[in-house]
């Protein structure tokens, strides 16, 4: 049977607090990063992320991320940048056993810091391996945990599906874990099943701690993320630059905007609009993606508005725009005679003789340009097409490296 909102519920649409913002770009912006970025490479994305008030950041889930994280920290210790600060590694439990000599020498001092969120729980459960590794995490120091619940959304939350989400939810507060992180893995979750699932997950849990990792890949990232706000999940998670696996997460500077508007108040610390807006941007420097142009809110150029249609904004008291530029969709006879009296042509006769001179002028000029520009565009497509294809690691090319590798170096180490 199909769930349905519980009795009584109340969405809350503006004027309402949540606890915190989970930040998930250097763990998932390495995932999808078709190139390895190093460790040290991220630093200055870190040190950038820390400046905007976002207070947990999703390191890592690699297999040399523990030790990474553990350096990072230290680094960031030694700046004094780590005051509240958290950063969270995903630690799935189908793989998670080679690591944990690295979470034994994790500095004592440092594990204060660091919240272990346990995916996979179902792993295994036979022996309880969730509890047992809990309890290991517990005798080595760490006390900050989450689980990450995996999903394979249809588009509605019948029961069947309800039971199994609040069977692991139970099981971890069986430990005493009560952030819970539901991921829509696989499938899909459409806005108004999201919004049921969260109302009613918080009207079971009405103690524990929420958030949503919303994939975008029906684009229904941002409306899943709000809805569950909407609906009493406390914390939000997301991606500066919209980076996520796959099609992304919720940009956190388009969330940083929604807030503002919506009075929503984030209670771990306000955010810093400038600091986010240049995290985003140095996202994709890190991680060698090409910029966007017309993402929202930290598009490359959604400052820009053409001078020559912006009557309808400006005639709406509505334009937002810092840069303006024309082109041949532009040149309408008032915006060129604004120009021209702006700049000191003043008789209508000759105001009007001049527009339509100026007009032919700019109409060639950009022509010749957008030739230009053709060419160009084109070999910079077939560059963008080379640079991701070329040297990348595809399944095909892993393979024949490892062929090539056992025919050659493991015979001769083995000779040796």
């Amino acid at each position: 049977m199909v769930m349905k909102f519980p009795a009584g519920h109340k969405t809350r649409l503006s004027g309402f607090s949540i606890d915190g913002v989970l930040d998930e770009t250097l763990r998932e912006g390495s995932e999808r990063c078709m190139f390895s970025v190093s460790t040290e490479e991220k630093l200055p994305l870190i040190r950038s992320i820390l400046k905007t008030g976002v207070k947990d950041i999703i390191f890592g889930s690699g297999p040399d991320d523990p030790a990474d994280m553990a350096t990072i920290l230290e680094r960031l210790e030694a700046e004094d940048a780590l005051d509240g600060q958290k950063f969270s590694f995903i630690l799935l439990l189908n793989c998670f056993q080679p690591l944990m000599q690295q979470f034994a020498e994790f500095p004592a001092s440092l594990r204060k810091h660091v919240t272990i969120s346990f995916g996979m729980i179902t792993h295994d459960t036979q022996n309880r391996l969730f509890e047992r590794t809990v309890d290991q995490f517990r005798a080595l120091g760490f006390n900050s945990f989450r689980v990450s619940l995996l999903n394979n959304f249809s588009s509605e939350i019948d029961e069947k599906t309800y039971a199994g989400i609040t069977a692991q939810i139970d099981r971890s507060r069986n430990v005493g874990i009560e952030t819970i992180r539901i991921n829509d893995s696989l499938g899909t979750i459409y806005p108004e099943a999201m919004a049921v699932l969260a109302a009613n997950l918080r009207h079971d849990y009405p103690v524990s701690d929420f958030c949503l990792h919303a994939h975008n890949d029906l684009g229904f990232g941002l409306q899943n993320t709000l809805v569950s706000l909407y609906n009493g999940f406390n914390m939000v998670e997301g991606g500066f630059a919209e980076f996520g696996n796959r099609s992304g997460l919720p940009a956190i500077e388009l969330l940083d905007k929604i807030f503002a508007e919506k009075d929503i108040l984030v209670k771990s610390g306000a955010l810093n609009t400038k600091a986010i807006m240049e995290t985003s941007r140095l996202a994709e420097r890190t991680f060698l993606a090409l910029p966007d142009l017309f993402r929202p809110v930290s598009g490359l150029i959604t400052d820009c508005e053409n001078m020559g249609v912006t009557n309808i904004p400006d005639y709406l008291g509505a334009s937002s725009a810092s840069r303006y530029f024309l082109n041949r969709i532009g040149l309408h006879e008032p915006t060129l005679t604004k120009i021209l009296n702006d700049l000191g042509v003043h008789d209508e006769k000759e105001l009007a003789a001049r527009a339509l001179e100026f007009a032919d002028f700019l109409g060639n000029k950009m022509h010749e340009t957008t030739v230009r520009k053709t060419f160009e565009y084109r070999s910079l497509c077939r560059m963008i097409e080379s640079f991701y294809n070329d040297d990348v690691l595809f399944t095909d090319r892993v393979y024949t490296l490892a062929r090539d590798y056992l025919n050659t170096g493991l015979s001769r180490s083995q000779a040796a």
